[in-house]
């Protein structure tokens, strides 16, 4: 097949078939003709070009012979197809459990460099069951999505407008999925169609905006579980049952990712901001959404704020001190009064505060249930999650290489979660302890942050980093007030006894943060 050479956009592209969109390649190349030599924008061009996940390789070189000043990029395209299996340990919110995932990708779909994926995931996890806290079950979670990336903005701009914004690294990501939930208190299905934009400044800071998200969500709930969440309705004034209704959420959502000196890394100080804002339910201030009423969908209008901060300082080659801050807030403004659920903030876990079951902290200082097993002399007895619209939490956590592959940690966990009104979420009768907290957030929030700390084992087999942490409960806001210390009750003797509450034991994969 003989070469050909074409000469457009002040560029000359040479190839043997032509099959990539000649405007979006020169798009990616910022070496301008009679222009002087420029080693950033030589490293802008090698960079941007191997953002599309297009080429191979994106080799550069300069030609000064015949008295001329020549770049020329030579680009070895990766294979159209793409198939990709993986499978290993996952945790979202409980104990460990294996998965499976596989992933379909074909290149240049249309021509223009867009990116089709096809991907599946399968896996399962122990959770404790919000009507049987003595049982562990099997969480089982199963996702499928297909998704178009476009190398660009699909909004109408103008030719010249297209050039200068492809050096943000433009994209636009189309994706339809549907997502299946089996817990042992109620099944949920999402089906989810979303376009969001997504461009970077440089290399530190990337913004996405998900201009349309739209989700219908159907909950199958256990008898039991019913029951629960009715009688927080009737006797705590708790409209949680309300984000398990048949339900159509729609918002837009804005995240930046500042990480300036790549976080993560073990060789010097690093550090991480992420934000995010959401608006739910926002066209229904302007429009009449009877068409989803009319099939009894719930509807959801709220905002939402989100805060993540980390940093890596660096003490030696062996030894790194880490702290984090995450806090975020959820207003619901709709007549349900509630989020959807998966927007609410929980605390508790082995990537929060680590001394507390998963999702199982707060509201505020109220107290859980007292037990009604009489093996268990009055503990509490954390039956169910706590969702709450105000998450402050904060951990720091000096990690040590010990010997090996084995790392160790000791580590401090400060926070909670808290509500906008005043609910009363502990139990009902013989079971309600006698003090009554408080699980609306004020200005002496500080006196319901719950304190725990631990130490752990990490153990680092570089394709997978196994988290042994040991979380001990230092103050405990659920109890009563004079009594909230309790680091003393620490028993390990006994770490699946009666006298266990202050002691929990939680396996990770990957760092906390």
């Amino acid at each position: 097949m003989k070469r050909q050479s074409v000469e457009k956009y002040n560029i000359t592209f040479n190839y043997f078939k032509s099959e990539y969109s000649k405007k979006l390649l020169a798009q990616r190349v910022f070496i301008k003709r009679d222009s002087l030599y420029s080693r950033t924008d030589s490293f802008d061009t090698q960079r941007q070009l191997a953002n599309l996940d297009i080429f191979k390789f994106i080799n550069m070189n300069y030609d000064s012979s015949d008295g001329k000043f020549i770049a020329n990029v030579f680009c070895s395209p990766l294979n159209k197809y793409s198939w990709s299996n993986e499978a290993g340990l996952t945790m979202t919110q409980g104990y460990p459990g294996p998965y499976i995932s596989t992933n379909l990708k074909k290149r240049n779909v249309f021509g223009g460099m867009e990116i089709m994926e096809l991907n599946g995931r399968f896996g399962f996890e122990g959770v404790a069951s919000a009507t049987d806290p003595n049982n562990v079950y099997a969480s089982t979670e199963a996702t499928v999505n297909g998704s178009i990336t476009f190398p660009q903005f699909l909004l109408p701009l103008t030719e010249k407008a297209q050039f200068r914004f492809a050096q943000y690294n433009p994209r636009t990501r189309l994706l339809a999925g549907f997502t299946y939930t089996d817990r042992p208190e109620y099944t949920r299905s999402i089906s989810t169609v979303s376009d969001t934009y997504t461009w970077q400044n440089e290399k530190r800071t990337q913004y996405s905006f998900t201009l349309i998200n739209l989700n219908v969500i159907q909950s199958t709930l256990t008898s039991a579980f019913d029951s629960l969440l009715t009688d927080l309705q009737e006797n705590d004034g708790n409209n949680l049952k309300n984000s398990f209704n048949p339900s159509f959420v729609s918002s837009m959502i804005l995240g930046i990712t500042w990480n300036p000196a790549n976080y993560g890394n073990t060789e010097r100080n690093s550090y991480l901001f992420r934000l995010q804002a959401e608006s739910g339910g926002t066209l229904f201030n302007f429009a009449q959404p009877g068409y989803i009423t009319d099939r009894g969908l719930e509807l959801y209008q709220y905002l939402r704020l989100s805060l993540d901060s980390r940093r890596n300082q660096v003490i030696n080659k062996n030894t790194m001190l880490s702290y984090r801050f995450n806090g975020g807030v959820g207003f619901a403004y709709s007549a349900n009064e509630v989020l959807p659920y998966e927007k609410y903030f929980f605390a508790g876990g082995s990537n929060s505060i680590r001394a507390w079951l998963p999702r199982r902290l707060g509201l505020g200082s109220v107290p859980p249930n007292l037990s009604d097993d009489p093996k268990k002399n009055g503990f509490f007895d954390y039956s169910f999650e706590k969702p709450g619209d105000i998450l402050l939490e904060g951990s720091v956590e000096l990690r040590k290489k010990l010997f090996g592959f084995v790392n160790g940690a000791i580590f401090l966990d400060a926070g909670n979660v808290w509500s906008f009104t005043e609910i009363q979420t502990s139990g009902t009768g013989d079971n309600k302890a006698d003090w009554k907290g408080n699980s609306k957030f004020s200005k002496n929030f500080y006196r319901d942050l719950a304190v725990g700390t631990g130490f752990g084992l990490r153990f680092d087999f570089s394709f997978l980093l196994l988290r042994l942490d040991v979380g001990m409960k230092v103050i405990d806001p659920g109890r009563e007030a004079g009594s909230r210390f309790v680091l003393d009750q620490v028993k390990f003797f006994k770490p699946f006894g009666t006298e266990r509450e202050p002691v929990i034991f939680n396996v990770g994969i990957g760092y906390p943060f």
